[in-house]
């Protein structure tokens, strides 16, 4: 009986001790996991404040952006490719670039707004782009529909013009959508336009920009490249062609126009009647710019994209930006 008693006694020792060490097993692991959410804490806290160190620190360099740009367009020096742009910063440094930005046909200048506010189409401009498209080897008449269905997603009404395309034609598509019926605020847009398919937009798109108004973008003389020779056959028109325009730019002296009379002076151009209006698209300064930043502060990085216009007294002011990876 004695026995019996010592035994029993024994099993329930050895189960409280189980029950002691399963608890402290738990209580181990439960520590063990409490210290790893404290360490991710602590390292996801000391991200968070690197990275917003390193946009702060991208905001400042903007501030850097819009100076040299000033810089720029006060100098005498002809900007073709990118100014490179850097600085160093405790904790790592700024890498950027400056690009001119000006030579571009602003799809957004397709319409003009009324002294009511609304939008309404811009027969000038639509003939610049109409040329342009061809310029670039499309067909006259998907130039047509296609600069249709551009105002017509940019204009106040939903009246489709001809061979253009209204809301009626965008909902009985899969996913049904409306025209925008006001300005675009960036080209990818055109993705959702009618007829401007990824295959089109790759030819056109490096020749188009959004800017945040209805003016006709201002060409700068001394920046213009052999790539943008159709921006100068959709702006002149007539019988000048693509082979005209390599020629005329080929031709610009070394240190660039002095002022854009020297360049309509152009024998190229000799006896061709152009409006008042095409001459003010042209310009021999840069007041169009875009700023591509790129912070480093230790573990983190930032960007920081940012378009710059410079008024004629030379001040730079941001037009807008966003960040994220650089285009």
């Amino acid at each position: 009986m004695i026995k019996r008693t010592i035994n029993h006694s024994r099993s329930e020792c050895g189960a409280a001790l189980v029950t002691v060490l399963l608890l402290v097993t738990v209580m181990a692991l439960g520590a063990v996991v409490t210290f790893e959410a404290l360490g991710f804490s602590i390292k996801r806290a000391g991200a968070l404040r690197e990275y917003d160190q390193a946009r702060q620190y991208a905001i400042g360099g903007e501030q850097l952006a819009l100076s040299v740009a000033e810089t720029l367009f006060e100098s005498e020096t002809v900007l073709v490719a990118p100014r490179a742009v850097s600085f160093p910063i405790d904790g790592g440094r700024i890498d950027g670039v400056i690009t001119d930005n000006s030579n571009c046909f602003n799809v957004n200048s397709l319409v003009v707004r009324r002294d009511a506010g609304t939008l309404v189409a811009n027969a000038e401009t639509g003939r610049q782009f109409w040329r342009l498209l061809t310029a670039l080897g499309i067909a006259d008449r998907q130039a047509e529909e296609l600069l249709a269905a551009l105002t017509d997603w940019l204009d106040s009404d939903s009246r489709p013009l001809p061979m253009g395309a209204e809301d009626y034609d965008y909902a009985n598509l899969q996913d049904p959508y409306r025209t925008a019926n006001g300005l675009m605020a960036d080209t990818s847009e055109l993705y959702m336009v009618q007829g401007f398919d990824p295959l089109l937009l790759e030819a056109v798109k490096p020749f188009l920009c959004a800017r945040a108004t209805t003016e006709p973008s201002v060409l700068n003389l001394n920046s213009l490249t052999e790539l943008h020779a159709p921006l100068l056959v959709a702006l002149i028109g007539g019988d000048f062609g693509f082979d005209m325009a390599i020629e005329l730019i080929l031709a610009r002296p070394g240190n660039g126009y002095g002022n854009v009379a020297d360049f309509w002076l152009d024998p190229l151009l000799a006896g061709r009647e152009v409006e008042q209006s095409v001459r003010r698209q042209t310009s021999v300064k840069a007041h169009q710019f875009t700023s591509r930043l790129r912070v480093t502060y230790y573990d983190a990085v930032s960007y920081l994209t940012t378009d710059i216009n410079v008024d004629e007294a030379g001040v730079a002011s941001v037009i807008r930006h966003h960040a994220g990876v650089l285009p």
